[in-house]
């Protein structure tokens, strides 16, 4: 049986509730916010500023995820 048509099986098994919930679902996943890029402000650069004096050290996020043991791209939406 392909995919496609396990979809379909699973599909014709559920109620008209699960189908709604489903549909939902779906929805939030392929409607990505529109979060605007803001600049610092103040409080922000003030925070930076302190995380650089407290911290010897940085990595870039791609490599920490590496190091948990996950593929970063994997995770990208």
């Amino acid at each position: 049986m392909s995919t496609k048509e396990k979809v379909v099986a699973l599909l014709d098994r559920m109620t008209e509730e699960q189908l709604q919930g489903l549909l939902m679902l779906f929805h939030g996943l392929t409607q990505s916010p529109d979060i605007p890029e803001e600049a610092p402000d103040d409080w922000d650069k003030a925070m930076i500023a302190d995380s650089q004096v407290d911290n010897d050290e940085s990595a870039a996020l791609d490599d920490f995820v590496k190091e948990l043991g996950f593929d970063p791209d994997d995770l990208r939406i």
